[in-house]
């Protein structure tokens, strides 16, 4: 696959990278004159990514975005700020291979790596920053517009409807012996989407967004702890900031697996939140508008039900999308995550507190 791409030198070894859950992930060694450099070739998932080209395009524009500004604002160290593809022999951004499978190449980012769980505040500042920068940065991309990678991926009425058309057909005999969930479920977003329409969702400007600001979505300095670069871009399209915050709330500020059982566990650290909320606003400040900063503290509630009603469909049509390890993990899955609903919306006026006043503090500065 290495011979496919524009990859001076002597290929050494792979191994396989045990991290993600679409794509099939190897790093590879290559010996150039004077020293080893070291690779990503990725195996593209086909069924989950059903227009594999139009994909390419769209990370291929945004990483060759990202670069050109980095270079002309002569960014220090500006290679490990944006992931980097190898074009293939023939000048493409991907190969196929006999087989017909998809493969793309980038440039090792070295002395970096991501986490899978916030530790401390500062770590969940820089991860918020990074992601709050990549979408400001995006914000002058060229036109066309990008391609839609996964049609519906984050819309909660969109998913509430699928859930209830599940429930209704019932395919698995499920629907009975969780019909307290499923009523919770149904009540968590009549109210959300109560609160929402309240606040101008519907008004939203469509941005460029990441759409998966998970904490391991950023690769983190070894030596300094700073952000430094966003990877796994194959949902980077059209959305709006609602999602990109709620998701990083959703994942950098309770500690508790997603999967969590002993629900009386789970809580919501507030210097999390607070720590997220001030390094997504200093990063994404030149592109937000007032009326998203004023909506954010519903962000984090939005992502969780979502997530939520997702896993309860699939309890309920017979688990055929999330793969489960062990009877029953999917409702585990729901419960953990509206118990996340029900803490953020004991707390939303809180959180819209501390939005506040970064959002101040910001507006004061400049």
């Amino acid at each position: 696959i290495g011979a496919a791409f524009q990859i001076p030198g002597r290929f050494e070894d792979s191994w396989s990278v045990k991290s993600g859950h679409i794509h099939d992930t190897f790093a590879a060694t290559y010996r150039e004159p004077g020293l080893p450099r070291r690779y990503v070739h990725q195996r593209l998932n086909h069924r989950v990514f059903r227009d594999l080209p139009a994909l390419m395009d769209n990370v291929a524009r945004v990483t060759g975005h990202q670069w050109e500004q980095l270079q002309s604002a002569g960014v220090p160290d500006s290679e490990r700020r944006c992931l980097r593809l190898i074009s293939t022999r023939e000048g493409l951004s991907f190969h196929v291979d006999d087989e017909g499978a998809t493969w793309r190449s980038f440039r090792f980012l070295e002395g970096a790596r991501s986490r899978d769980t916030i530790e401390d505040p500062a770590q969940a500042f820089q991860v918020a920053r990074a992601f709050g920068s990549f979408a400001a940065a995006l914000r002058d991309l060229p036109e066309p517009p990008l391609a839609t990678t996964i049609p519906g991926f984050h819309d909660l009425g969109g998913r509430f409807a699928a859930f209830e058309q599940a429930v209704a057909a019932d395919s698995h005999q499920r629907a009975a012996s969780v019909s307290s969930e499923i009523d919770r479920a149904a009540a968590s977003f009549r109210n959300l989407e109560r609160l929402l329409a309240e606040c101008g969702y519907a008004e939203l400007p469509r941005r460029i967004v990441h759409n998966d600001c998970k904490i391991n979505n950023v690769m983190l300095d070894d030596a300094s702890g700073e952000g430094l670069c966003v990877i796994d871009l194959d949902t980077v399209m059209e959305g709006t900031i609602l999602c990109d915050f709620g998701e990083l709330v959703r994942t950098g500020t309770s500690r508790s697996p997603e999967d969590e059982v002993d629900l009386a566990s789970i809580s919501l650290e507030i210097d999390l939140f607070r720590a997220a909320s001030r390094g997504y606003l200093a990063g994404a400040a030149p592109l937000l508008s007032e009326a998203e900063v004023e909506i954010l503290p519903l962000a984090g509630q939005v992502m969780a039900l979502e997530n939520a009603i997702r896993f309860l469909t699939d309890h309920v049509s017979g688990d055929v999308y999330f793969r489960i390890h062990r009877e029953g993990h999917n409702l585990d899955r729901f419960r953990a995550q509206l118990r996340l609903v029900e803490l953020m919306s004991e707390r939303r006026s809180e959180m819209g507190a501390i939005v506040e006043e970064a959002w101040g503090e910001i507006r004061a500065r400049a």
